[in-house]
C-alpha cells in the first residue's frame, strides 16, 4: 500500500500559497502550511498552521520527518525588495533550500522564476544558459543547483498575475496587477519602452501546476506560462478591456530584462495541464472590478508591494 500523501506548504501563507491551499483543499489531499508572515499581518485561512521561519533549519528537519511532500513558495520575491536587505534574501532564498535539500529526503516542489534568463533575444527553453541579472534570479538559480540531486521538479515562473484566493494580500506590483489598477483608478496607462518580452501565468493555473506535480514523477527544470506578451501589446489589452488611454512615455524603461520562454517541455511531459487556462482579460477583470467595487480602497499601499513592505519592516527593526 502507497504511503498516505501529507504536505507540508512551506510559504503557504503567502500570494500564491492562497491559490495552492485552495486547490489542496478541493482535492483532499492533507497538508498544514508553515509561514513566518512576512508578508501578512494575520493568517486566518481555517488550515492546519504552524508559525516558523524558514531560516530555523533545526525546526524544519524535526517537521520534515513527518511529510512526505515539501511544496517551498517560501522567498523573498522580486528585483526590488531583494535588493532592501541582501543578507536576508540570500538567507532565504538559497541558504534555506540547501537546507531542504540536505534534510528532506520526500518529493519537492519548488517555485523558481524565468528572471533567471535574464536579457534573452531567442526563445528561451530550459536549456537556455541562463544570465540572472539581479539577486533574485542569482539566488533562485543557486537553489535550483542545490536540489539537483533531489526528487524535485522545479518550476521557473511566468509573470504571476490576478487574484489568488480570498485570504492572501493582494500583489500589485505584478505587471499586469498594477498596469490595471493604474488604468483604473488614473483612466490612463503610461508605457515605457514595451518592447520587451515577459511570460505570464494566472497564479491559480500556477497553483493547479504545482498541486499536479505532487504525484508527478517527472524531475528537472520546467518553464512555467500560458502566454508571452510584449509590454506594449499587453498595456493595449488592458487599456480595451478597462476603456483608458495609454500614454508612450518618452523615457528609458529601467528593467533589463527580456525572455521570450517555451513551454513545450512541459506540454510534452504532462506537467502543463489546466481545468482551463485563465487568459490576461480574466487577471484585468479581477483587479478591475476590486477597484470599482471600492474593496480595494487604495491600490498603491505599501502592504500591496513586496519591495515596500519589507522596507517598512527593515525601518521599523522587525526584521532579525
Amino acid at each position: 500500500m502507497s504511503k498516505r500523501m501529507r504536505v507540508l506548504v512551506v510559504g503557504g501563507a503567502g500570494y500564491i500559497g492562497g491559490a495552492v491551499t485552495d486547490v489542496l483543499k478541493k482535492r483532499k489531499i492533507d497538508f498544514t502550511v508553515y509561514d513566518a508572515l512576512l508578508y501578512e499581518h494575520h493568517y486566518l485561512k481555517p488550515v492546519d498552521f504552524i508559525s516558523g521561519d524558514v531560516r530555523d533549519a533545526r525546526k524544519l528537519k524535526k517537521l520534515f520527518a513527518k511529510y512526505t511532500h515539501v511544496i517551498w513558495l517560501a522567498a523573498i520575491v522580486g528585483d526590488p525588495a531583494c535588493k532592501v536587505r541582501p543578507e536576508l534574501t540570500i538567507a532565504v532564498n538559497r541558504d534555506a533550500v540547501k537546507a531542504l535539500a540536505k534534510h528532506f529526503t520526500g518529493r519537492i516542489v519548488f517555485l523558481s522564476t524565468c528572471s533567471v534568463y535574464g536579457e534573452n533575444t531567442a526563445e528561451a527553453d530550459e536549456t537556455a544558459e541562463p544570465n540572472p541579472l539581479s539577486l533574485y534570479a542569482q539566488t533562485k538559480l543557486a537553489a535550483e543547483k542545490t536540489l539537483a540531486n533531489a526528487d524535485a521538479i522545479i518550476f521557473r515562473l511566468g509573470t504571476v498575475f490576478g487574484v489568488s484566493d480570498e485570504f492572501s494580500r493582494l500583489r500589485m506590483d505584478l505587471a499586469v496587477n498594477y498596469m490595471t489598477a493604474r488604468a483604473v483608478t488614473n483612466g490612463e496607462l503610461s508605457i515605457f519602452g514595451g518592447e520587451q518580452w515577459r511570460p505570464f501565468i494566472h497564479v491559480r493555473n500556477v497553483a493547479e501546476a504545482v498541486v499536479n506535480a505532487l504525484s508527478s514523477k517527472k524531475t528537472g527544470v520546467y518553464n512555467l506560462s500560458t502566454m508571452n506578451y510584449q509590454i506594449s501589446d499587453l498595456g493595449k489589452e488592458i487599456a480595451r478591456i478597462t476603456g483608458c488611454k495609454i500614454k508612450y512615455a518618452d523615457e528609458k524603461f529601467q528593467d533589463a530584462r527580456n525572455y521570450y520562454v517555451s513551454t513545450k517541455k512541459a506540454k510534452r511531459d504532462g506537467v502543463l495541464k489546466f481545468d482551463k487556462i485563465l487568459p490576461i482579460s480574466f487577471g484585468v477583470k479581477q483587479i478591475s472590478d476590486l477597484v470599482h467595487t471600492g474593496r480595494v480602497k487604495y491600490t498603491d499601499a505599501d502592504i500591496y508591494y513586496n519591495e515596500r513592505h519589507i522596507a517598512n519592516l527593515n525601518n521599523d527593526n522587525k526584521l532579525s
